[in-house]
């Protein structure tokens, strides 16, 4: 009988081997998938970047606004708004280095305060990883359209001239320059796979399209010619000027450009994410809107332009609807800077009506003109958009900077940033997906006059260290300064100096402004 009872025994046993494995298998497979690292997420990524609007243009943050922008109005329901969001720079060339490098302008070749000529030479440094190639590197198909303002390398016929063209502001040997071959480095040489836009604003030279970092057109004309030619010519006086570019035909070849990249890498591609980086040219000066929207806002040419502004961005966004991917989509909109002060210094045929006449406020609540160091200079409207991701409607007030833009898409990938790249960025992706929104995910943010004056904000405070306009003088402690301290959480309008009130935190915070020039970075990350 032993034999038959050890039978029966290993029987049981296995049987009740069995019905453990069946109870248990469905929580191990679980834990298993718990304790599996999460897949990043990899939405297609939209950056529209506008020129010189101001953070009140939209109704969306001014409820005074005389700019009807019903676009922008319903992407902001649709998004997380920042409220104390800032351009890298309160001018065109740092704020859009910030952006693409999450580092600031000031550290580089250009210094505090420094800008582009019109046939400078690039401005990134080789090796430096922008936003472009980090997502390039994560699979995605990547593009610019619109405004680079980085500089362009340009073959030239005289090789000799290479120096000179990067110091002098006005170099106007257009003959030195070989417009006819690609350019030997531009925004291709960036992690772009294409990109097509101008080199820099409007205006400026060479005025003319620039596909894949060679011009369309080779641009001959002269002001002059293209005024004849055209009947009329709101660029420069010394423009060198393509065929066929004209302001009236500018912003919807870009719109129209934009709108192809995302069909075209959505229907060849569809298991590929995209990057585009929409760079506007409006509304900078020339404020010359087309005739379609003259008359359309109650705040004079201006406020039309940004009306052509909105219809755009109306534009690419129902692209994306038509297409099916705008859940898997996310958008950021903002603008490089804040506006100009177009209540002085600029050429009529720039400027066909001051907004100060028709009650438009276009810095809404915040007092300053772009190139400045008050908030309306560099505060932006800042909307972020992701169905998927993002409880829309919602407004935060974290303070954030275009540095950060870059360590928030790396984040988000979860890669794993080197210690140079970025070096004035910090990640707010918690920020997106609501697990952390504290007052800033920085010690502190710094912001640059295109005078060369630093002023650094921590917490509510901001202090303005005026007297040095270099990194060098920054750091000489016998340079004579003066501060001014602003309490913006008392005081947006900036209308009360209290740095008498608060000689520690003057002291602090100068302290920590050396620091962050001297040391060459200004995140926490190691």
């Amino acid at each position: 009988m032993r034999p038959q009872a050890t039978e029966e025994n290993t029987m049981r046993i296995r049987l009740f081997i069995l019905a453990c494995w069946l109870l248990l298998s469905p929580l191990i497979a679980q834990q298993e998938v718990l304790a599996a690292p999460d897949k990043p997420n990899r939405p297609n990524v939209v950056i529209i970047l506008t020129d010189d609007m101001g953070y009140g243009d939209a109704a969306a943050l001014n409820r005074d606004s005389r700019i009807p922008t019903p676009n922008l109005d319903r992407l902001a329901k649709e998004s997380l708004t920042f409220t104390d969001a800032h351009a890298a720079g309160s001018y065109c060339v740092p704020s859009r280095y910030g952006l693409l490098t999450g580092r600031y302008m000031w550290r580089t070749r250009l210094g505090s305060g420094g800008n582009l000529a019109n046939l400078a030479g690039t401005l990134i440094e080789p090796g430096r990883k922008t936003v472009a190639n980090l997502l390039k590197d994560a699979g995605y198909q990547t593009a610019l359209v619109g405004k680079w303002h980085q500089g362009i390398d340009w073959k030239l016929h005289d090789e000799s001239a290479r120096e000179n063209i990067r110091v002098n502001r006005n170099y106007q040997d257009f003959g030195n320059i070989d417009f006819a071959s690609p350019a030997l480095k531009g925004p291709n040489d960036f992690g772009f796979d294409y990109s097509f836009g101008t080199a820099g604003s409007a205006e400026m030279n060479p005025a003319a399209f620039i596909e894949n970092n060679r011009t369309t057109i080779i641009p001959n004309l002269s002001s002059l010619e293209a005024k004849k030619k055209n009947g009329e010519w709101y660029g420069r006086d010394d423009n060198i000027i393509a065929e066929g570019y004209t302001m009236d035909r500018l912003v919807p070849t870009l719109s129209n450009k934009a709108c192809e990249f995302v069909e075209t890498a959505t229907r060849t591609h569809p298991d590929q994410p995209f990057f585009l980086y929409y760079a506007m040219t409006t509304p900078h000066n020339p404020i010359v809107p087309n005739k379609e929207f003259v008359g359309t806002s109650r705040a004079g040419t201006y406020g039309d332009f940004v009306v052509e502004l909105d219809h755009h961005v109306g534009r690419l966004l129902r692209k994306l609807t038509e297409l099916g991917i705008e859940k898997n989509t996310l958008v950021i909109f903002t603008s490089d800077n804040g506006p100009v002060n177009r209540t002085k210094g600029y050429s009529t045929k720039w400027v066909r009506g001051d907004t100060a006449i028709y009650g438009h406020d276009s810095t809404g609540p915040f007092e300053g003109w772009k190139g400045g160091l008050l908030e309306g200079g560099h505060r932006v409207p800042f909307f972020v958009r992701w169905p998927e991701t993002i409880k829309p409607g919602a407004r935060c007030s974290t303070t954030i900077v275009f540095n950060d833009v870059l360590p928030t898409l790396a984040e988000m990938l979860k890669i794993n940033l080197d210690h140079n790249t970025a070096e004035d960025g910090q990640s707010f992706y918690k920020a997106l997906t609501g697990t952390a929104r504290p007052e800033s995910f920085h010690e502190a943010i710094v912001h640059n006059h295109s005078n060369g004056t630093f002023s650094i904000r921590k917490g509510a405070f901001k202090l303005t260290v005026n007297g040095p306009k270099t990194n060098t003088q920054v750091l000489d402690d016998a340079f004579p300064v003066s501060f001014v301290l602003y309490d913006l959480g008392k005081d947006i309008k900036e209308t009360t100096n209290v740095s008498r009130n608060h000689p520690e935190k003057v002291k602090k915070m100068h302290a920590l402004l050396k620091k962050y020039v001297r040391e060459g970075r200004s995140n926490r990350r190691r």
